[in-house]
């Protein structure tokens, strides 16, 4: 790893994200916005009232690659790959994804992490389990539900993860309680706006919310679940990710070689781990 590269991954640990600029090209954004419009279009208006606060939660996962090539395109596309490649992670694997898109005038998402590997030590390492990759569709600003994070919140524990549910209730999903402390603002958080095509990479256990989108535009973007360092990770760590992570076969019949080099692939009888939600041994 060259030094510029080390240099980047020391500040992902530290930090717990890191941001790359420029890795999807216009025609890219253009073609996933259209995709995705397309899906939005079909959903049921119920849908975005029960997630009011996160917007849309499309599911993304391997049949809908086999089905749309413009996402199966995404998913392998060699810039992320490269990406993930620049902080010294050569072998990633995709777990699945999300579409989630803030109507306009939409409230701001809760303070959440969503690390469920709590109860695995290696959670309390700088070894990540499982990263979010996050692609917005748009440019974003506090105005429109750019991203807040708190860095370094994946490895030290903040008087947030005391304050906030471990779940992701209805009552959170439809902003039932303005003054819930998940909805706060808090003095060491930053906002993370970018550009439409840019990538923010974060650890899955990193505490993040979102601001209200007060534009008159939805704004979308497409959260990827990773497991960067999968081949790598002890046995009974990929056992879990694996029994998590089950997503079929490709629907179509056919393969596609550099999806299903994607795919996450555990042959061995390790006993997978107990899901846990909650960081008990965070100091």
């Amino acid at each position: 790893m060259n030094q510029e590269n080390s240099t980047k991954r020391k500040q992902f640990e530290r930090d717990g994200f890191c941001v790359f600029e420029k890795i999807l090209d216009p025609k890219m954004v253009d073609d996933l916005n259209e995709l995705c419009d397309g899906i939005l279009k079909v959903q049921d208006p119920e849908h975005l009232k029960l997630h009011r606060t996160t917007g849309s939660m499309v599911l993304i996962d391997y049949e809908m690659a086999y089905q749309n090539s413009v996402m199966s395109d995404f998913i392998t596309n060699h810039a992320i790959l490269r990406a993930l490649g620049q902080l010294g992670f050569d072998d990633p694997k995709f777990g699945h994804g999300r579409i989630i898109t803030k109507p306009p005038k939409s409230p701001p998402l809760f303070w959440h992490e969503d690390g469920r590997f709590w109860n695995d030590p290696v959670s309390y390492t700088t070894q990540p389990i499982q990263v979010f990759l996050m692609f917005y569709l748009v440019d974003t600003t506090s105005q429109n539900g750019c991203l807040r994070v708190i860095p370094g919140s994946h490895l030290k524990r903040h008087f947030l993860h005391d304050k906030i549910s471990e779940h992701h209730t209805n009552e959170l999903r439809t902003y039932a309680n303005p003054d819930d402390p998940a909805f706060s603002q808090v003095e060491d958080e930053i906002d993370l706006p970018v550009k439409a095509g840019d990538l923010v990479i974060g650890y899955g256990s990193l505490l993040h919310a979102a601001h209200a989108n007060q534009s008159d535009v939805r704004r979308t973007v497409l959260t990827m679940w990773y497991y960067p360092d999968y081949v790598n990770l002890p046995e009974r760590t990929q056992a879990t990710v694996s029994k998590l992570e089950k997503r079929g076969r490709p629907p179509s019949g056919r393969l596609i070689p550099e999806l299903e080099a994607l795919k996450i692939e555990y042959k061995g009888d390790a006993k997978p781990i107990e899901i846990e939600w909650v960081p008990k041994n965070l100091k």
